[in-house]
């Protein structure tokens, strides 16, 4: 259960961090982008986990 919530709350930040790619200010923007780059290396990492220990269970 608690790899899913940490994939629903990556979801979320990224989410948020698209409002920021949308801003006018350029820093906005760079952070957004940061957000979302981080996110999506976070989601693989917990994808791998969950990936890894559904095959340890079979």
């Amino acid at each position: 259960m608690l790899p899913i919530l940490k994939i629903i709350a990556i979801l979320f930040a990224i989410t948020y961090a698209l409002r920021l790619v949308n801003a006018q200010s350029d820093l906005m923007v760079i952070a957004g982008l940061a957000i979302i780059g981080a996110a999506i290396y976070l989601f693989f990492v917990e994808l791998n986990k969950m990936i890894t220990h559904l095959k340890s269970k079979l």
